[in-house]
């Protein structure tokens, strides 16, 4: 991900969340679940490499992670539900909060997210 120069304010970093591409979203959201510890929350693509990645040789578990979800075969995104039931979606900013996204950009400095925050330049009051 290529670093972005976003002024440091809330509305600022809401308005670049929201004229993101879904991609760079969940990409976002991803971070921001691995940053406070929400892994359950995170969003992944609904594919091959997914039920690799979390049930590989374990056919059984995904039956049931599919079976006690809310799982649709044909949606393109999908994460687990607390319970390690899968739910399924199309539209993932529907499980996506910009405004705690936008907070832990402005709270968390550092390279997490690949963003350079700009300070703000203060008007200068001209002196009568």
């Amino acid at each position: 991900m290529k670093t972005e120069y976003i002024k440091n304010n809330l509305e600022s970093v809401k308005e670049f969340l929201n004229n993101s591409n879904t991609d760079t979203l969940v990409a976002f959201h991803n971070q921001y679940c691995q940053n406070c510890n929400y892994s359950d929350n995170e969003i992944f693509t609904n594919d091959d490499e997914f039920f690799n990645t979390f049930f590989e040789g374990r056919v059984i578990e995904a039956v049931r992670a599919v079976a006690y979800g809310e799982y649709n075969y044909s949606h393109e995104y999908v994460q687990f539900d607390g319970y390690g039931n899968l739910i399924s979606f199309n539209d993932p900013e529907t499980y996506i909060d910009i405004e705690e996204i936008a907070q832990n950009i402005l709270d968390e400095p550092g390279d997490y997210y690949g963003i350079e925050l700009e300070e703000e330049e203060e008007e200068e009051e001209d002196e009568e």
